[in-house]
């Protein structure tokens, strides 16, 4: 199988197994068809034309069988865009989390993103801020970080290649760790200033429980992102923004120490949430790419979501075949 077709007239893309594509919006939205090997081993192609099992791939995860490949609607690219990490230290935490709040209730420019980062550690706590704009240019929106002195940045006009092969996402080899999430509606000053003291103590005894990192990744995005939703598993038409915990750890001994310290975390941060007025259970699921390991299926898709799940797996895979596959069970 190839692993990357262009269709001749480009509007589409076809990508095999391994590879990553970043495209405007979430990547389910803008698939037009998936190739699947069935739990009996029969394979198709699945598009609108089904769409029971089009909605359950999209965001459904691994459990209707194996996708081979996905099509994918192609949008253009700019040849550069703008763009880059920076690093700042821990006394300009808090005008980097201001900064954040103000950017995300003030940016309406779709091509400018920011990722704010608050990490943790037994040297202290510091900040990382992704920026990213979908073109050449450094827009205004990213000004008023212009005004906090960063300790590192590697912000530039480069190729869209080099920005993504730029950012430092490797762990170390032997590291263990999880994701876990919650979702809000916007960013406050109370929740931003929680967040930081959720890092604040973590970091402060991750020493003992051979504790490597404890990030808190902020994703302040525009709040009509979900305009473009589609039918699909994971709902999001509201345009939730989703905060993710991730933490590493060196040994195995500390694993369940770890997990319970995340999801308490999360449980803490939501009452937080609700108290700021942005945060409800029955407004926002959990983002399944950043679940904790045992998320519910209600949590990760909604009642009615999950139900209809339930249904579709009932029919594709009715002696479970894909539970062998191990994940989130619906």
């Amino acid at each position: 199988m190839n692993q990357v077709v262009l269709s001749e007239d480009k509007s589409t893309v076809e990508l095999g197994m391994g590879l990553i594509l970043t495209i405007e919006g979430l990547t389910c939205d803008t698939v037009k068809s998936f190739t699947l090997v069935l739990p009996n081993g029969t394979i198709t192609r699945v598009d609108s034309k089904q769409p029971d099992l089009f909605f359950a791939l999209k965001g459904g995860l691994n459990r209707f069988g194996v996708v081979a490949s996905a099509e994918f609607y192609t949008h253009p690219q700019p040849p550069q865009v703008y763009g880059g990490v920076a690093i700042y230290g821990n006394d300009e935490i808090d005008a980097v989390l201001n900064v954040t709040e103000q950017f995300d209730s003030q940016n309406v420019d779709p091509k400018a993103q920011i990722i704010t980062t608050i990490s943790g550690s037994t040297t202290g706590t510091t900040s990382m801020v992704l920026f990213f704009y979908d073109g050449p240019e450094r827009p205004e929106s990213f000004a008023p970080f212009d005004n906090i002195a960063s300790t590192i940045s590697h912000t530039k006009t480069q190729s869209f290649v080099d920005f993504v092969t730029g950012f430092p996402a490797n762990y170390l080899p032997q590291a263990r760790g999880t994701f876990h999430t919650l979702s809000t509606s916007k960013l406050t000053p109370g929740f931003l200033n929680a967040v930081r003291n959720e890092t604040d103590t973590l970091g402060k005894i991750m020493a003992e429980h051979s504790g490597y990192s404890v990030g808190y990744d902020i994703e302040p995005f525009l709040k009509t992102w979900g305009d473009n939703a589609t039918e699909s598993a994971y709902p999001h038409a509201n345009s939730p923004l989703p905060l993710n915990l991730d933490f590493a750890w060196l040994s195995s001994d500390d694993d369940e120490f770890w997990y319970d310290a995340m999801r308490s975390s999360v449980n803490r941060l939501k009452e937080v949430a609700q108290q700021e007025g942005i945060y409800s259970p029955s407004d926002f699921t959990t983002y399944p790419n950043y679940a904790i390991a045992d998320t519910k299926a209600e949590e990760l898709y909604g009642t009615k979501n999950a139900a209809r799940l339930r249904s579709i797996r009932s029919q594709v895979d009715p002696d479970g075949v894909m539970e062998l596959a191990g994940g989130f069970t619906i």
